[in-house]
Formats: structure tokens, C-alpha cells, sequence
């Protein structure tokens, strides 16, 4: 069985439209689990471990989503992924670790008609990315968007939801840390710790 969440991240459209932003989400991280064929048992993914990680997801307000200063990405970030505790082998890992987050995204009617995304879906798709920097276990990053949206979508209003990430055969929830050999590390979700039995 398979439950999905659907989360919505606003982008606020044009100045006529502007709208408060929604508080930005935290969401807890988890040890990515890969499925295995019986008689092995399912477990993690990679080989490193971490204690603990969140990721906080924000909402932007336009017109930051065209990066109207630089043309670059960078204007915009989409969250911030921060892990403890990771370790490669058993020690400390020093280096950098790939992150990415997957949006399906919605673009309304754009009311003067040049936006060429107006009325179009783009699919579950890996939309931000970018790289946890890590030293001595602690590892924190940004992901941005992989791309600006044209400077005349900035008047249509868009939607964007939190999607699912396909790694191979395996699905994993709408964020994703990467180990350095591109394995599932961290996604989203619960850990609940086992007690002894009475």
C-alpha cells in the first residue's frame, strides 16, 4: 500500500493578486528505505547514517521566481536541508552531499495572455536542487529552482505541490539528500523508536 501526501507551496502572483505567504513548512528526515526482494529485508538505501535532519520549505512572493536582479536561480531559494550526525564507515563525514525536491506545478491564466506557461501542468518533476556542504557530521544547504520563470509569468498565478522522487525503481517522498555515490540518504517522514517489551 502506498499513501501520498499532497503539499501546496503558493508562489504569490503579481502586486493586484498579492496575498499573504503561507509560513514556511518543516518537515523531519528520515533514513531513505529501499525495497528488496525476499528473503533479504527492506532497509536503508545507503551506507551512511545521520542522528537527526529537517528540511524547511518556503513560499516566494513574486517577482523573486524570475530572479528579476541576476537572471540566476539563486534569487529564489526554495528551502533550506540541514542533517547531524552523518557519518560514512562509522566516522565523521567531511565533503558534499546533492540535494533535490520534486514539484508539480500548475500555472493559471495569465489576465494580459504572454505568459506561454498559462493553463499548463508541468509534471512531477525534480525542480530544485542543490548541495548540502558538510564537515565534521554537520551538513547544511539550499535548494533552488533548476531554472527562473519567464519575467512575464509573474502576473499568473501558480501553484506548486510537493511531489514524490523516483530514484530508479524505488519512490521516495518530495525532498531527497543523496549520498557521494548517489544513493537515497534522507527524505521526509516519521521515525518511530521501538521500546523493549515488558
Amino acid at each position: 500500500m502506498r499513501i501520498a501526501i499532497g503539499i501546496v507551496t503558493v508562489l504569490a502572483a503579481g502586486a493586484g493578486h498579492a496575498a499573504r505567504l503561507p509560513p514556511p513548512m518543516r518537515f523531519n528526515l528520515v533514513p531513505a528505505s529501499c525495497n528488496a526482494l525476499p528473503p533479504a529485508v527492506p532497509g536503508p538505501c545507503s551506507t551512511f547514517g545521520f542522528t537527526s535532519g529537517s528540511v524547511v520549505m518556503k513560499s516566494l512572493e513574486q517577482p523573486q521566481p524570475t530572479c528579476p536582479k541576476t537572471g540566476q536561480p539563486t534569487e529564489a531559494p526554495g528551502g533550506t536541508i540541514k542533517l547531524k550526525g552523518v557519518t560514512k564507515g562509522g566516522a565523521a563525514f567531511t565533503g558534499s552531499l546533492p540535494a533535490q525536491a520534486a514539484l508539480k506545478t500548475t500555472f493559471g491564466t495569465d489576465p494580459n495572455g504572454n505568459c506561454e506557461l498559462s493553463g499548463i501542468q508541468v509534471p512531477n518533476l525534480t525542480s530544485l536542487q542543490g548541495t548540502l556542504e558538510c564537515k565534521g557530521g554537520t551538513c547544511k544547504g539550499t535548494v533552488y529552482p533548476i531554472q527562473c520563470l519567464p519575467a512575464q509569468c509573474a502576473d499568473t498565478p501558480i501553484v506548486s505541490e510537493l511531489g514524490s522522487v523516483e530514484v530508479g525503481a524505488q519512490a521516495f517522498g518530495p525532498v531527497l539528500v543523496l549520498d557521494d555515490a548517489g544513493n537515497p540518504l534522507a527524505t521526509p517522514g516519521i521515525a518511530l523508536a521501538a521500546i523493549r517489551e515488558p
